[in-house]
């Protein structure tokens, strides 16, 4: 089927040089194809808050979904943007887990089992590896979302987990098959020693209240000390003094 986003030429641009993802690309691959400009409004919408991002998002996975070149454009994106680009790999991922057809369970699957970085001593947090593992658990929900047009394709989440991947990726790929109806079968595949992972499940709101203990009626809530002995904190007086003018 023919894209309607071929109208648009490959010059066409959204106009927004400055966008946090678009201003990472060094060589503008949502300028390429019709198809390519469309994942761009897509990832530009998806970043947009309020009913316009909405509103625009879904307007522009409509139209991918009608794409056949989708899952070949987002390939493609992937193998040009340099390997560091965590954001916009992370965005097209969760783009084509709505817009793809059932063909891109397979690169959902390369993108979670794609080899992690080494962790390096004192890089802290936000590091390549962490960067990287988010990309990868990006690609198991982007299944999740899949599986809801083309519930076949959940199976690959089973995959996934027999490929004993890092703890996190393994994590989130048990909850989502968990979720999906799967459980019975992530156990026979599961380690034993990691069955704890099929005990975690999502909290209504109001479970992660506590309760207050006061019962008398009085303030509840915080309120700081303002004299005496019921400071905790270390205090520290000023070391200097004033000049004399």
């Amino acid at each position: 089927m023919a894209c309607d986003c071929d109208k648009h030429t490959s010059g066409q641009t959204s106009g927004r040089g400055s966008d946090s993802v678009e201003g990472t690309l060094s060589s503008r691959p949502f300028d390429r194809s019709g198809t390519a400009w469309l994942l761009g409004e897509a990832v530009r919408y998806l970043n947009t808050a309020g009913n316009e991002g909405e509103a625009g998002y879904a307007r522009a996975v409509e139209v991918l979904r009608n794409c056949g070149e989708v899952l070949d454009t987002v390939r493609g994106i992937f193998k040009q943007v340099r390997s560091g680009d965590t954001t916009l790999r992370w965005n097209l991922l969760y783009v084509l887990g709505d817009a793809g057809d059932r063909n891109a369970a397979d690169f959902f699957v390369s993108a979670a089992l794609h080899k992690l970085p080494e962790a390096i001593e004192g890089e802290g947090c936000q590091n390549a590896r962490d960067m990287e593992m988010l990309v990868s658990t990006m690609a198991v929900h982007a299944v999740q979302k899949l599986a809801v047009r083309h519930p076949e394709t959940a199976e690959v989440l089973l995959y996934i987990i027999s490929k004993r991947p890092e703890k996190a990726i393994l994590v989130e790929a048990v909850k989502v098959a968990s979720e999906l109806g799967l459980r019975d079968r992530v156990k026979e595949i599961l380690d034993e020693k990691d069955h704890w992972i099929l005990d975690i499940r999502k909290a209504r709101t109001e479970e992660v209240f506590a309760e207050p203990e006061r019962q008398d009626g009085k303030e509840r809530g915080f309120t700081p000390p303002k004299s005496g002995s019921l400071y905790t904190a270390p205090s520290m007086g000023c070391c200097c003094t004033r000049k004399e003018n």
